[in-house]
């Protein structure tokens, strides 16, 4: 191979490969490996509990049968100190924050009282960190002294929640105001092994990667309320580490996490699986940034080598290889022995550069072939277009129902017009007059449906909608009527008399979007609201006027637009009749005005 042909495909592969480090490097990745880490999760499966966690449930049931609102009075949770501590557990620890007095002070001394007699109770604490214009604003918010002197110990129950929402870390111990505080696990872990040196730097303020043993519910769980009836045997808390907390979705103490996303886990759960990775010491380990980007570096050149000198089948062969046995390399790891390698950004790179530098070969014929298409689909019909892209997915079908107002105008007489005149002559004019339509339109915010012949029709209020489209239609219609004015002498030129055009105009409901079939649709809109606006405009010439707007339309103008009723009309198709305006500023000649309000005029054509 020469030099020529080599460096290309090198150079491509190595800038793609470091196109997937960059990215991953600025945390581009980062949700795909999170992912990863919870496939691995699943893949391994639940590991059974050895520290023996019995959760007390505060859950819906609890909820009913005692029928309190929360928080409930801490005499109830004093209560139950009492009768899990008569089974000797070993320690009771409390997700739920006691930081603020009551207002009957018997109920702080109560549950203080049961903590005391307990001796062996952890209790949750909070640290919060608020937003503000000097920089973030944190604090940690402890049990009140009274509830907290006697305690076993305190520490924030804080835990990580990544950014696609699942929680799989937790801190040992937070720091605030340069002092370290030790976190409720941690504080539980304590309590289990014994002999833990909470000043020693030991204990970490960096994110620890949890073990979880399973899903929801991995370890025993009892309701509060059958606590509290003695319908559990107080012996069955003997030796036992007791973690109440909220199970019910109404207080916010439920989240995703590796083993499901559908069906989160109470927080209090998710404490008791980081107190047994701490007791195990089997965290989840990440490893180091330069093994992360050895094992990227090496997967990659093996990539680039094998797609630069073996055939494109031969060098498939090694990436579908490469692919599942480093896979399960790191299925392995994480399973035997807790480690963390990375796993989409070096697969991404391997497939990426491969591809890239398989396809090289290729890109000038895929270019060509490209610009040949689009050349040929500025011919073909759009039967053919449609033929072509059948395999897509259409646009949905169907309509909303849209507040909208309609214009429908037409030329009078064009039908004699284009009778007297050469074809040629009748196109040229007409794409004259309807160009400038369009641009009269849509400099208003209305959308042209459809041009028939001569008509238009034209919707405002949809698929955009302003607070004024009825003004805006109106204002349409009006300088519709000036362009034909503009145009008489041309046209008079040709045709020998000046243009005439009416204009109706409704204002409702009707139903909007994309109207037909998936071979064929239109953006149209369809209803009572459009076919009164079209009577309308066939009804000016009756009148006498350039344009009719209906009352509906003219309760929306209020005083924008000075408007004269003309009289009570009845259209075809409705038996009920409507109130016609009209601009006064288009008011010439003898016009009959609403002088008999009794007797409606009946239209005499549609």
């Amino acid at each position: 191979m020469d030099y020529q042909k080599l460096i290309r495909p090198l150079m491509i592969g190595a800038i793609l490969s470091a196109l997937v480090f960059l990215a991953d490097s600025r945390g581009l990745l980062e949700v795909l490996e999170l992912k990863s880490l919870d496939l691995r999760f699943q893949i391994r499966g639940p590991l059974p509990p050895e520290v023996p966690i019995v959760l007390v449930s505060i859950d819906q049931d609890s909820f009913d049968e005692l029928n309190l609102p929360w928080p409930w009075p801490r005499t109830l949770h004093a209560a139950l100190i009492r009768k899990i501590a008569q089974g000797q557990a070993k320690l009771i620890a409390f997700d739920i924050l006691f930081t603020e007095p009551k207002a009957d002070p018997r109920e702080d001394s109560a549950l203080a009282e049961a903590v005391k007699e307990a001796g062996n109770v952890i209790l949750a604490a909070e640290y919060t960190e608020v937003p503000s214009d000097f920089g973030p604003r944190t604090s940690v918010s402890l049990p009140i002294p009274l509830i907290r002197k006697h305690a076993m110990g305190y520490g924030p129950a804080n835990l990580i929640t990544d950014r696609d929402g699942i929680v799989r870390r937790a801190r040992q111990a937070l720091s605030f105001q340069n002092k370290k505080f030790p976190g409720f696990a941690y504080r539980i872990y304590e309590g289990i092994v014994g002999n833990v040196d909470l000043e020693s730097e030991r204990v970490s303020t960096f994110p620890y990667a949890i073990n979880f043993r399973g899903p929801a519910r991995s370890y025993p769980v009892v309701p509060y309320y059958r606590i509290l009836r003695d319908e559990i045997e107080p012996s069955f808390f003997h030796d036992k580490i007791v973690l109440v907390g909220a199970f019910s979705p109404s207080m916010h103490d439920i989240f995703p996490t590796p083993f499901s996303a559908s069906r989160p886990t109470a927080g209090v759960e998710i404490q008791a699986n980081f107190v047994e990775t701490l007791v195990a010491n089997d965290a989840i380990i990440p490893v180091r940034a330069w093994v992360r980007a050895a094992l990227f570096f090496l997967l990659s050149t093996v990539t680039i080598w094998a797609s630069i000198h073996f055939k494109p089948l031969r060098g498939a062969a090694i990436v579908l290889v490469l692919l599942p046995a480093y896979a399960f390399a790191g299925l392995y790891l994480f399973s035997e022995h807790q480690l963390w390698i990375p796993l989409p950004s070096p697969l991404l790179a391997l497939v990426i550069s491969y591809g890239g530098i398989t396809l090289d070969n290729y890109i000038r014929e895929q270019k060509e072939r490209l610009r040949l298409r689009a050349t040929f689909s500025k011919y073909v019909s759009a039967d053919v277009v449609e033929e072509i892209l059948k395999d897509r997915e259409g646009l949905g079908l169907g309509g909303k129902r849209r507040h909208i107002t309609v214009l429908f105008s037409d030329i009078r007489g064009f039908t004699g017009i284009s009778e007297q005149i050469a074809p040629e002559q009748v196109v040229s004019l007409l794409s004259d007059y309807l160009g400038q339509v369009s641009h009269i339109v849509f400099k208003h915010g209305g959308t042209i449906d459809k041009f028939i012949g001569d008509a238009v029709f034209a919707i405002f209020g949809a698929p955009r909608s302003y607070a004024d489209d009825a003004l805006r239609a109106v204002k349409t219609g009006l300088e519709m009527i000036d362009l034909v004015e503009s145009l008489g002498p041309k046209w008079a030129q040709v045709i020998g008399r000046p243009l005439k055009v009416g204009v109706g105009i409704n204002t409702g409901e009707a139903v909007v979007g994309s109207i037909g079939s998936e071979i064929r649709s239109d953006f149209t809109a369809i209803g009572d609201t459009v076919n009164l606006g079209a009577r309308l405009e066939a009804l000016t010439k009756e009148l006498g006027v350039p344009m009719l707007i209906s009352e509906y339309t003219a309760a929306e103008l209020k005083d924008s637009i000075r408007l004269r009723p003309l009289r009570q009309v009845k259209v075809q198709g409705r038996e009920a009749p409507i109130l016609v305006y009209c601009p006064e500023s288009l008011m010439q000649g003898d016009v009959e005005f609403a002088l008999d309000t009794t007797t409606p005029y009946i239209q005499q054509k549609k």
